[in-house]
């Protein structure tokens, strides 16, 4: 949570804003654009503003690109405090989506949003694969994603067998990814039909997934194929 101003900042913001109420509305446009410009930080923030703006679920996926953008960082002078500041960047801009998400007029349904944070942890596994963080520096952003994910998903309105297979299917899938089912903490039924899942798993034999039940019939009883 950012500091509250203080009273010498509160005087400064009531000067300026005095001053700026005095001006035509279009200088003061264009001056603030020129400040954003100006910035990198600050024009990056901007930019998520713009697309959180829209309201539209693509230009939240494109949100995640600007937040969590592909860089090297896997050696060389100061890589930690490079690493630091990535994270630290990213959790700035990814907080502005996260008080959009937690707003009454969010524009996202909770189907749409448990698919923007699937999105987000496919982007963080992929950044990771190119930037060392041993010292832990996305643990923050992680516990993040990770609440947000399974309580979306526990809202998620899809039958039990459909919930049972998407557990199954991520259970190790990304290398950064909420624990399944430790981390879940699901309710008895889904509990059992995920259970039964691994069971009925278990006892298949270790064969790739496109191979038609049929061809594997064949093959055992030595036809051609």
């Amino acid at each position: 949570m950012p500091k509250p101003p203080s009273a010498t900042q509160i005087k400064s913001i009531q000067q300026l804003t005095d001053y700026f109420n005095q001006q035509p509305p279009e200088q003061v446009a264009e001056w603030f654009a020129q400040t954003i410009i100006a910035d990198t930080q600050l024009k990056k923030k901007w930019q998520i503003h713009l697309l959180l703006a829209s309201g539209s679920p693509a230009n939240y996926k494109k949100v995640l690109t600007q937040a969590l953008p592909k860089k090297v960082l896997v050696h060389g002078p100061n890589m930690w405090s490079k690493v630091g500041k990535y994270f630290n960047d990213a959790n700035e801009l990814l907080s502005l989506v996260f008080e959009q998400l937690d707003t009454d007029n969010n524009p996202l349904n909770n189907e749409q949003q448990f698919e923007w944070l699937m999105q987000a942890f496919e982007r963080l596994n992929l950044v990771l694969g190119t930037i060392d963080d041993s010292g832990g520096y996305r643990l923050a952003l992680e516990e993040q994603l990770s609440e947000r994910l399974i309580s979306r998903f526990n809202r998620l309105e899809w039958p039990l067998a459909k919930k049972a297979e998407w557990l199954q299917e991520y259970q190790y899938k990304h290398d950064v990814f909420p624990y399944i089912p430790e981390h879940f903490a699901l309710p008895a039924e889904l509990a059992t039909a995920f259970e039964q899942l691994e069971a009925a798993k278990e006892a298949q034999p270790d064969v790739p997934g496109n191979v038609s039940m049929a061809l594997l019939e064949r093959l055992n009883n030595g036809d051609g194929a």
